[in-house]
């Protein structure tokens, strides 16, 4: 009996060593990915700041031109119009681009705190409950888009299923590290089409952050904001 104790007990210890080291093996492969995101941010944000920097110059010398243009007598009102035309069309441009850039961003912040919880969690370091597997109750903007995901947490790898107003449907897939929450939604009938990006609450708990669509041309938004409230599952009846 002993020995048939002492077995079991040597079984246990060994498959929580197997789903230790699969554990470790999974943040190794997700810090690995989460630095060439990083580099990859790093390099597109660096991008955006040099476009930013030739709209900005563009808008100012435009902007010299309605001004001087203001006070000449033989520049028509048709050319006063092109000219504040040029000015509203650089505003926009812009706009857009200090946007992408702040998302960008929040983004290398997000991924330098998810470096650094991958490295924690490699080293050992305790990992909190798990209150991410469940249903959620999304909102997508713009438009207050409605979708529910179902969504189970193993380890650091999140996996699910959706479904979002205008009959879609499909999987989700990601990681959770730390409070950092990275969803790609792959559409049964589009494919991949979106990642989300979110900070948990695990006090609500509740998810907020952005997201961002990989396919072009439909004329739909390519970018916006997402939050989510967990909801308890509903049993079924008999």
């Amino acid at each position: 009996m002993r020995r048939l104790l002492a077995g079991a007990l040597l079984c246990v210890v060994s498959g929580g060593t197997i789903l230790a080291d699969a554990a470790v093996d999974a943040a190794r492969a997700e810090l690995a990915r989460e630095r060439r995101r990083l580099s990859s941010d790093a390099a597109r944000l660096a991008e955006v700041s040099r476009r930013l920097e030739a709209a900005l110059s563009e808008l100012a010398e435009a902007s010299r031109a309605v001004s001087e243009a203001g006070g000449r007598s033989d520049v028509g009102t048709e050319e006063m119009i092109r000219r504040e035309e040029a000015v509203a069309s650089v505003e926009q441009e812009v706009k857009t681009l200090l946007e992408r850039r702040r998302l960008l961003a929040d983004r290398l912040v997000e991924r330098r705190r998810s470096i650094a919880l991958l490295e924690a969690e490699i080293q050992g370091k305790g990992r909190p409950p798990d209150v991410v597997s469940g249903r959620w109750a999304v909102v997508q903007e713009p438009g207050e888009q409605r979708a529910v995901f179902r969504i189970s947490l193993s380890g650091t790898i999140v996996s699910g299923e959706y479904t979002l107003e205008g009959g879609y449907s499909g999987s989700l897939r990601g990681t959770l590290v730390g409070e950092r929450l990275r969803l790609e939604r792959v559409d049964s009938k589009l494919g991949f089409s979106s990642i989300y990006y979110g900070r948990l609450n695990r006090d609500g708990p509740t998810i907020a952050g952005t997201w961002e669509s990989t396919t072009f041309g439909t004329g739909a938004a390519g970018t916006g904001r997402w939050r989510a409230v967990r909801e308890e599952e509903k049993e079924e009846g008999p």
